[in-house]
């Protein structure tokens, strides 16, 4: 097993050194965020590239690609802090925090900020030996909030809804030329479906372009990820775009290599083997064997039904 996973790390370590970009700039889904949060003192850390195109001032097609990251820790399971790289940018900050824990009968919900520090617009793609180069959308310092819900409970698909809003690099730049306009400019969400329990496929909008992707676990450690960015580029032609210069006029594929470690402090183990021991509280005891057998019983039925 450890042999399998070095040569799954070589393998993907050489794509995230030739790509990069926005997705998997910040913790979240591809370039969204999410209202699941890192546990107290858990570290999360990913590197990732994309590799796009841009026309020169000469009408050369040039295939560029630029890297992107961040580092994130997880605060008493309500919060979150760290900084992302993004690329010819620089680094900045991010905080996020959850509101509300989802359950069974109610979404989460979470606020977060992105891009507290360094310049006031952050350019991730830059071509200063280009005079027509042009990119009016930035990823300047954001606010947001967000409701998530998992459906799995209620229908026979594995879903779940994301939908949020956002200011800053969630909001359309009104020079931009992007292939779709948000009707509501600040406005993003994305869904998530659960083809395994070691997979998730994602469709999301996130305020100004579409995006799709998915995430594969190897282990509880370590997690690939890909993306193909602002998609609808791939439905307009050249000429409904304001200039060919523009790097944000052309669809982008990402790959990331996500890390997580820890928590490192109060770290709690279950074990579904383990037997329960005395406790002076019986009444709790017995709900606790109540609530373990209607756990396995509700199991056996749902083997019986796919059975």
């Amino acid at each position: 097993m450890r042999f399998q996973l070095i040569t799954v790390i070589l393998l993907v370590l050489p794509l995230i050194a030739l790509a990069g970009g926005l997705p998997f700039a910040h913790y979240g889904l591809l370039d969204t965020p999410s209202a699941t949060l890192l546990q107290h003192t858990e570290v999360a850390l990913a590197a990732g590239g994309t590799a796009y195109s841009v026309t020169d001032s000469t009408d050369v097609s040039n295939m560029n690609v630029a890297v992107a990251g961040f580092l994130e820790v997880g605060l008493f399971d309500r919060g979150q802090i760290g900084g992302t790289y993004l690329g010819e940018a620089g680094f900045s900050g991010t905080v996020r925090g959850l509101l509300l824990n989802e359950s069974l009968n109610r979404p989460g919900i979470s606020i977060g900020m992105e891009n507290i520090i360094g310049e006031k617009d952050y350019e991730f793609y830059r071509n200063p030996n280009d005079s027509l180069y042009h990119y009016p959308n930035d990823q300047n310092f954001s606010i947001y909030g967000l409701i998530t819900k998992d459906f799995s409970y209620f229908i026979p698909l594995p879903i779940c809804l994301n939908v949020g809003y956002g200011t800053g690099r969630f909001t359309q730049s009104t020079e931009a030329s992007d292939g779709f306009e948000n009707p509501m400019p600040g406005v993003f969400g994305s869904i998530l479906v659960h083809p395994s329990i070691n997979s998730e496929v994602v469709f999301e909008w996130d305020g100004r372009d579409l995006n799709a992707g998915g995430y594969y676990r190897l282990n509880r450690n370590f997690t690939v990820l890909a993306a193909a960015s602002e998609l609808e580029h791939l439905f307009t032609s050249e000429d409904s775009a304001s200039t060919t210069q523009d790097v944000m006029q052309s669809a982008k594929f990402t790959v990331a290599l996500q890390i997580n470690l820890g928590p490192f402090l109060n770290r709690t183990e279950l074990n579904p083997y383990e037997r329960l021991r005395y406790t002076d509280d019986d009444e709790a005891l017995e709900a606790l064997r109540e609530y373990r057998n209607r756990a396995r019983e509700e199991i056996q039925e749902m083997e019986d039904t796919i059975n």
